[in-house]
């Protein structure tokens, strides 16, 4: 029922947006995927940072981190016209993870498969090291796809799942939301995001609660909420 009023909502339309809104959008995603990585901007920061090109004195990772999120944000924004839905392939999720590391992986890793340990913070987890291991179980996410027709399903699996697996070296929790809101923008659905910090504790509980039991109530909980949350902030 959740999933029927976000999908049928007018406010849930990209294709809605005026421009200057798409713009906002962006740096508003932005803000929400660093914010979740600790990234140390506020969202007047970031807001300043991508649209005049000015950096306070802060980390310059989290000054390139939130220009490669928004660098790969606006370009798929551009392909999105006349298209109803896109498969995610490995194609799209190596361009993906490239744009995201961009001078912050070494050229050598940003286009492979990582083949060591990753940790995973906050819980007793760690995905396996085995390179034909990560390779087997990121063609099966990306095969067992096809079996979700509705979109915002889709992106909540393929979330969980390539963030559950962390097929890189770094940056394994990025490419992740990326692809779930490609999947949504693709079906003419503003993705998910959030200015407030209880959102982004919420986000990092309900994933990490995937993680460790391989359910998705809490996490698709979080996100068909966050939807509509936003939906009814509009209306109001």
């Amino acid at each position: 029922n959740k999933a029927v009023f976000i999908i049928e909502s007018p406010l849930s339309k990209l294709s809605e947006l005026y421009h200057s809104e798409v713009e906002n959008l962006a740096i508003l995603w932005c803000y929400y995927s660093g914010k979740i990585e600790g990234n140390g901007y506020t969202y007047v920061e970031t807001e300043t940072l991508l649209k005049n090109g000015i950096t306070p004195s802060k980390k310059y990772e989290d000054a390139e981190m939130l220009i490669n999120l928004h660098n790969t944000f606006t370009e798929e924004l551009k392909h999105i016209k006349g298209e109803n839905s896109r498969r995610i392939d490995k194609s799209t999720l190596f361009r993906v993870y490239q744009s995201i590391s961009s001078d912050l992986v070494p050229d050598e890793k940003s286009g492979y498969l990582r083949n060591r340990t990753v940790c995973v913070s906050g819980i007793e987890y760690t995905p396996t090291k085995e390179l034909h291991k990560i390779r087997e179980k990121l063609d099966e996410i990306l095969y067992q796809q096809e079996q979700y027709t509705n979109p915002l399903e889709r992106a909540v699996y393929l979330h969980c799942n390539i963030a559950q697996l962390q097929p890189f070296t770094s940056e394994n929790k990025h490419a992740p939301r990326i692809i779930e809101s490609f999947v949504l923008m693709h079906a003419d659905i503003i993705p998910v995001y959030s200015l407030r910090d209880a959102d982004v504790l919420n986000y990092k509980k309900r994933l990490i609660s995937f993680c460790k039991t391989g359910a998705y109530s809490l996490y698709a909980d979080y996100f068909l909420n966050r939807q509509i949350e936003r939906i009814k902030e509009i209306e109001e």
